[in-house]
């Protein structure tokens, strides 16, 4: 897997790419964070999706829930324009949520999508998840429990 710099700035522009040692000090920031999960207790994951014939970092998926007022972690994923439309996505947010409701024990996830990413809102459903309505920033709301999740395997 190659972690160069330019793994970390994604779509962004050129200047946006990190040196080596800050995406060392990012790579240590993520493993004290994943130090700190443990069954029913989540803190953050981050997981690289890799492009299996290059090697190559080409966007991320995990949970996050860093923000105490959050009730439940919440699902993200971030995947390079060039890879869209692929099943990418979908396939990474559904071995995340089979991480998070089998090891982790988690007893629900929640999601979002911005109110213009349609892309986005056809994942979430793809993998089950149950629309809530609109969240506080006017986009989609998206949860699914464990048992919810069983029932679908």
């Amino acid at each position: 897997m190659s972690l160069s710099p330019e793994a970390w700035n994604l779509d962004d522009a050129p200047n946006s790419v990190l040196s080596h040692e800050d995406a060392i000090g990012r790579v240590q920031w993520m493993l004290a964070n994943h130090a700190a999960n443990a069954p029913g207790r989540l803190v953050h994951l981050c997981l690289a999706i890799v492009n299996r014939e290059t090697g190559r970092i080409i966007g991320w998926c995990g949970l996050d829930q860093r923000d105490a007022s959050q009730a439940h972690p919440v699902l993200f994923y971030l995947l390079q324009a060039a890879h869209w439309g692929q099943g990418l996505a979908t396939e990474a947010a559904r071995a995340v949520l089979d991480y998070a409701f089998g090891q982790l024990a988690l007893v629900r996830v929640d999601a979002a999508a911005a109110a213009d990413n349609a892309a986005s809102v056809r994942v979430l459903e793809k993998i089950g998840m149950r629309r809530l309505g609109r969240d506080e920033e006017g986009g989609h709301a998206f949860s699914l429990t464990r048992d919810e999740f069983l029932r679908m395997r």
